[in-house]
């Protein structure tokens, strides 16, 4: 696997104008790599939270299964101030403790009620926070220390068929420790993420010793 990290201008037009359409921004990410599938890139991202008042660039972690390309991307295309990149191979034993942070689109399939058949938000702190802890139940981890913070809602566009769609999805971002149970699991939950809308950048599993 590859981890990069790409800062990004906060002041650069093209910049904003892509973290406020994440359609878009996945789309930028993966365009470095035509002749190979989504799913043998295995593009995931998380565009780190900032400040409202502060001015330094924007942090974009962005993990790959395939060796980054971002300097075949144009400027026009995704402008950036640098990036770094390196592989990683995760080798974890069990009982293994990490420090991790995850942003999370926390959404469950309701099977009775007004909402049968359809996915909702998670909008409590106490129903997110379980959500995690089940996810971690079936991931190859069990969640140690927990802290939660809301995001707020991320915003995209959509063209199909030459109609706009709006798309939202609740942000929550999950910090804390965990214990890696099973490792074939925990790996393959890192290589592909935790929930849905991963291409609206949601479900990185960042991990440290």
């Amino acid at each position: 696997m590859y981890l990069s990290c790409l800062l990004l201008d906060p002041h650069d037009r093209l910049v904003r104008k892509l973290l406020a359409n994440r359609y878009e921004l996945h789309r930028t990410l993966l365009s470095p790599y035509p002749e190979i599938s989504r799913e043998e890139i295995g593009l995931l991202y998380r565009v780190e939270p900032t400040l409202t008042h502060e001015i330094r660039p924007i942090k974009m972690l962005v993990q790959t299964q395939v060796a980054p390309r971002w300097q075949s991307l144009e400027p026009k295309r995704l402008p950036f101030l640098s990036e770094e990149a390196k592989e990683f191979h995760l080798t974890p034993k069990p009982g293994e403790i990490f420090y991790f942070r995850l942003e999370g689109n926390p959404t469950v399939r309701r099977n009775n009620g007004d909402y049968k058949g359809k996915r909702v938000e998670l909008r409590t702190i106490e129903e997110q926070e379980q959500w995690l802890v089940n996810k971690g139940l079936k991931h190859g981890f069990r969640v140690i220390n927990l802290e939660t913070s809301d995001v707020g809602k991320i915003v995209s566009q959509k063209i199909e068929n030459g109609t706009r769609h709006t798309i939202t999805h609740q942000a929550v971002l999950f910090q804390g420790l965990l214990e890696v149970k099973d490792i074939a699991v925990f790996v393959d939950t890192v290589v592909n993420g935790i929930g849905t809308a991963k291409g609206f950048g949601f479900g990185l599993l960042s991990l440290a010793r």
